[in-house]
C-alpha cells in the first residue's frame, strides 16, 4: 500500500528540500509556516509486465478480446505515443514497445497482414529513425522500417475528413487511420486530467483543424474558466467521430510519476525520511549540476533513472477505459490541501525525452499549462496570487527541432502575449509559411504551429495569477514572456509583496510536474 499525500508545515527541523530547477537539483530551506503538499508515494509496480498486458488484451474494458477482434484481411493500425511521454527504461525495452509486440502476435496469428504503425505526434516533430527504434525495438522498428511505420504528418494530403465544425472547418484526420478496420491506441498515462482516449485522437488531426482547435483555446475555450464555465470543446467526440469509422481499441499504461533506480531513487522520498546514503547521493547531484558543463547537466538527468515503473495495464473501449485509469492516477497524484494559498512554489525540470533543454517558451507552458492548470484540481494559489517557478529560461533553442519557436520568441512575444491577439494577428503568417512547412515535414522540426499551441496552455494560468516569477530565470527571457526573474527566493518574495504583502500564506508542490493538486 502506498501512503496518501500530506501537508507538512515547515518549522525549524525542517530540512532543506529538493526543488528541480531546468538540469539543477536544489535543496532550498523555505520560510517558517509554508505548506508543503506532498503528493502520495507512488503504488506498487506490478510484479509481471507481460502477463499483466496479455490479461488486458484476452479481457479488456467493454470489447470483445483483441484476438477476436484482429480477422484476416482486416485493416488494422496501431498508433502509439511519442517521445512527448518518457522512455520507460534505459536497459530494458520500452513499454509501447512490449505491448506492441503483443499486438502484433495476435495479429499474425489471426493471420492480418495489412498493419501499420503510425506515432501519433500532432503539430509535434516527427521521430527519426533512432528515435523510432528507442520507441518500438530493432526488431519491430526493422520489420515495418521504411514503408509502414511513420509519423503522422498534420500537412498531408492524405488526410480524410470526419465532420466539421459550427464555422465549417472540417474535422481532419490521418487518412489511414480513417480508413482502417481496427485501430489501436497505445497510450502511456502519466497525468490525470490528460483527456484520455481523446490526448491520441487530437494528435493525429491535420494542421487546419489543430489551427481551430487552437483558435478556440486562444479564445478561453472548454475547460479554462475556473468558474464554472459549460463552453465544450468541439473536438470532445471526435474519438467517436473515428470510431464511426473505425473500430477503436486503446490500451492504457500508468507509469510512477517520477523515474526510478539506485542514483534518483531518493528525489521521491520525503526529506525528513533519507538515509545517509540519500543524502551523500543529494550532495553529488547538487554538485554535478553545479559543476558540469550545460550540456553534460542535461545528459545527466537523461541518465539519472533506470526507469519508471509501470502499475497498471488496462484495455479495451476508449470512453470505458479512461475513467478507470483516471482514477487509477488520482490514487498516486493527486494531494489535498484546505484553502489556496496567496503564494504557490514549483520546480520544473527539464523532461529528459526531450533529448534536450527546454526553450524559455516551452518551460512557460509546462509549468504554467501542466505543473499549475491541472484540468482535474483546483489552482493550489489563490486567483490574483503569485506563482513562483524555478527554471533558468535559458534563451536557447533547439536549431533542427524549433525554427518557429525561434520566430515566434523574437517577432509574436515581441508584440505582446495575449493570446485572443497572437491569434488573429501571426497565425495566418506561421501556418501558410511553406518554409515552416517544408522543415516540419522533410526534417524533424516542430510545426508552425506549435509554439502558438504551447502559449494557449499557459493562457488560463496567467489570467488567473496576479504575477509570475523565475527563480533563476534569464531576465530577458521572463521579460519578453511578460514575467518577472528573481535571482533567489527571497528576492523573489519580496517582489511579490506588493501585491500579496510581507507574510503571505505560501504553498510548495513538492515532486514530479505530473503530482495534481486539488482543494478538499
Amino acid at each position: 500500500m502506498s501512503r496518501p499525500g500530506f501537508v507538512l508545515s515547515v518549522d525549524a527541523q525542517t530540512p532543506p528540500l529538493v526543488v528541480f530547477q531546468g538540469e539543477k537539483v536544489l535543496l532550498e530551506r523555505l520560510p517558517f509556516e509554508t505548506s508543503v503538499l506532498y503528493p502520495p508515494d507512488a503504488l506498487p509496480g506490478i510484479p509481471s509486465l507481460d502477463a499483466a498486458i496479455e490479461h488486458a488484451l484476452d479481457a479488456p474494458v467493454d470489447s470483445e478480446p483483441l484476438g477476436v477482434l484482429l480477422a484476416r484481411g482486416s485493416r488494422v493500425t496501431i498508433v502509439f505515443e511519442d517521445l512527448s511521454q518518457p522512455i520507460t527504461s534505459r536497459t530494458a525495452p520500452d513499454v509501447r514497445q512490449r505491448v506492441i509486440e503483443h499486438v502484433l502476435e495476435r495479429a499474425a496469428a489471426a493471420g492480418v497482414d495489412d498493419v501499420e504503425l503510425i506515432a501519433a505526434t500532432g503539430l509535434r516533430r516527427r521521430l527519426t529513425a533512432h528515435d523510432l527504434q528507442r520507441v518500438l525495438g530493432e526488431r519491430v522498428y526493422a520489420s515495418f522500417a521504411p514503408d509502414h511505420v511513420r509519423s503522422h504528418d498534420a500537412e498531408d494530403e492524405a488526410l480524410v475528413s470526419v465532420g466539421e465544425l459550427a464555422d465549417g472547418t472540417p474535422i481532419e484526420v490521418n487518412g489511414r487511420v480513417a480508413s482502417s478496420d481496427l485501430v489501436i491506441s497505445v497510450r502511456l498515462a502519466t497525468a490525470v486530467g490528460n483527456e484520455g482516449a481523446a490526448a491520441v485522437a487530437t494528435k493525429l488531426i491535420g494542421a487546419r483543424t489543430a489551427r481551430a482547435r487552437g483558435a478556440f483555446a486562444a479564445r478561453g475555450g472548454a475547460g479554462t474558466d475556473r468558474a464554472g464555465s459549460t463552453a465544450r470543446d468541439p473536438f470532445d467526440d471526435l474519438v467517436d467521430s473515428i470510431g464511426e469509422r473505425a473500430r477503436v481499441f486503446t490500451v492504457d499504461v500508468t507509469l510512477t510519476p517520477e523515474p526510478t533506480g539506485p542514483a534518483s531513487a531518493f528525489l521521491s522520498k520525503r526529506e525528513r525520511e533519507w538515509s545517509i546514503t540519500d543524502r551523500a547521493l543529494s550532495a553529488g547531484l547538487q554538485a554535478a549540476t553545479r559543476i558540469l558543463p550545460k550540456r553534460a547537466r542535461v545528459g545527466l538527468a537523461q541518465v539519472s533513472g533506470v526507469g519508471y515503473g509501470v502499475t497498471s495495464v488496462v484495455a479495451g473501449r476508449p470512453s470505458s477505459v479512461h475513467p478507470l485509469t483516471e482514477a487509477f492516477l488520482a490514487q498516486q497524484q493527486v494531494g489535498q490541501f484546505d484553502n489556496p494559498a496567496d503564494v504557490a512554489l514549483f520546480g520544473i525540470p527539464n523532461p529528459g525525452s526531450i533529448g534536450s533543454s527546454l526553450n524559455p517558451v516551452t518551460a512557460a507552458a509546462l509549468g504554467l499549462g501542466q505543473i499549475f492548470n491541472g484540468q482535474a484540481a483546483e489552482p493550489v494559489v489563490r486567483a490574483g496570487g503569485t506563482a513562483i517557478f524555478y527554471h533558468p529560461l535559458t534563451p536557447w533553442f533547439h536549431p533542427l527541432y524549433d525554427p518557429a519557436y525561434i520566430d515566434f520568441f523574437a517577432e509574436v512575444l515581441s508584440r505582446g502575449t495575449d493570446p485572443a491577439a497572437i491569434s488573429t494577428d501571426f497565425e495566418e503568417k506561421f501556418a501558410a509559411d511553406p518554409w515552416y512547412r517544408h522543415v516540419y515535414q522533410t526534417s524533424y522540426a516542430n510545426h508552425a504551429l506549435h509554439p502558438f499551441h504551447a502559449w494557449y496552455s499557459a493562457a488560463p494560468a496567467i489570467e488567473h495569477l496576479g504575477e509570475v516569477i523565475f527563480v533563476g530565470g534569464d531576465h530577458e527571457s521572463t521579460r519578453r514572456l511578460g514575467f518577472k526573474s528573481a535571482t533567489t527566493l527571497t528576492d523573489a518574495l519580496e517582489m511579490a509583496s506588493d501585491s500579496v504583502g510581507l507574510h503571505p500564506s505560501i504553498t510548495y508542490v513538492h515532486g514530479a510536474p505530473v503530482s495534481i493538486s486539488e482543494v478538499s
